[in-house]
């Protein structure tokens, strides 16, 4: 396992975030711990979690922060891992209000503290925006929580560049280095526009100006969704092949009849031909390293000009190895093409 020491702190992280979103969902808890073991034993130790998770399930509350501290504690784990965690998202039975205020993000993190059994969160994250707050009292509320000792380090989720803008110049002016880290949705494949597997308005999608700005700050970059729920990994299992041939609209209707099985969400949000001709030159590579689709999606953060560690969830310790297996992977930068443009691609 490699390690970055993350952004202006001092937090010496995996190259692989754990996400576990999953945990208490589609993840019974034992399949949770197995995963969450098979992590740690092979380096991992950023964990990434939010408050919000399973609240969409009647009556599992933030189920993927209650497994996580049963195995905090099973195994005495605290202080061998770097836990993340979230607040201030938006309420499922009152969508429309939004909670970036400092009593719900309080409530927030009393409620994670207490279930993932302790007394400070390694890393902070706001989970949804309010553009009509202003940046100030935001960084208030978080600097407030920080002198307390209940968090060591915050950062921003779903926050648009312009924001962000706004943040790193309120944090310059109260002396700070700026903003630590930033949690929008990035991965390999492109998202057709408002084609989101996920229809939340909500969601931020990293964008190019977004890209520019992690240039000019050097703030790091924590995306998730980082495989495309495995967009690539699909397409090779269903049997869109390889080819020299120019990928383009007709080629892509040839290859209808293949994708049967990929859900419509999937086709609606990725089925592009900058995404196909992504897949064809990962194939190309694949050939030359023999690693999976899904490492090699992976690998491909680690070759940006700015600190940039994936965020992943697995289903099974069988997926979790792919995902290890990224971490191994060193190639040059140039063999991964230049950067993913809004509609996807290299």
């Amino acid at each position: 396992m490699k390690y970055i020491q993350l952004n202006d702190t001092d937090l010496n992280v995996s190259r692989i975030c754990l996400g576990t979103a999953g945990f208490g969902d589609k993840t019974d808890q034992e399949k949770s711990f197995e995963i969450l073991d098979d992590f740690v034993r092979a380096g991992g130790n950023f964990i990434d979690t939010a408050n919000v998770y399973c609240k969409w399930l009647e009556g599992h509350g933030n189920c993927s922060e209650q497994i996580i501290g049963r195995w905090l504690k099973a195994r005495g784990a605290r202080e061998k891992v770097i836990v993340a965690t979230k607040g201030a998202h938006y309420s499922f039975e009152n969508p429309g209000r939004s909670r970036v205020n400092r009593e719900d993000i309080r409530a927030d993190l009393d409620e994670s503290l207490r279930t993932l059994g302790t007394e400070v969160i390694d890393f902070y994250w706001l989970h949804r925006d309010d553009p009509e707050k202003p940046v100030e009292e935001i960084v208030d509320i978080l600097e407030e929580m920080q002198k307390e000792g209940r968090i060591r380090y915050f950062g921003f989720s779903n926050y648009r560049t312009d924001r962000l803008k706004a943040l790193e110049q309120c944090l310059k002016e109260r002396k700070k280095s700026g903003v630590t880290a930033v949690s929008n949705q990035w991965s390999l494949a492109g998202i057709n526009p408002g084609g989101n597997t996920n229809p939340d308005p909500t969601l931020v999608e990293f964008s190019r100006e977004e890209y520019r700005w992690h240039c000019e700050t050097g703030a790091a970059s924590i995306p998730f969704s980082s495989t495309a729920m495995g967009f690539f990994s699909k397409l090779q299992k269903m049997g869109v092949p390889y080819t020299d041939e120019e990928v383009d609209a007709s080629w892509m209707q040839e290859k209808e009849s293949q994708i049967a099985d990929l859900s419509e969400s999937m086709k609606k949000s990725y089925w592009n031909e900058t995404n196909l001709r992504t897949y064809q030159k990962l194939l190309k590579l694949q050939k030359e390293t023999g690693d999976s689709l899904q490492s090699l999606s992976l690998a491909y953060f680690f070759h940006q000009p700015f600190q940039t560690v994936p965020v992943t969830g697995v289903s099974s310790p069988i997926q979790l190895k792919d995902v290890l297996a990224a971490c191994d992977i060193d190639l040059e930068p140039e063999l991964f093409g230049g950067w993913v443009t809004a509609g996807g691609g290299l």
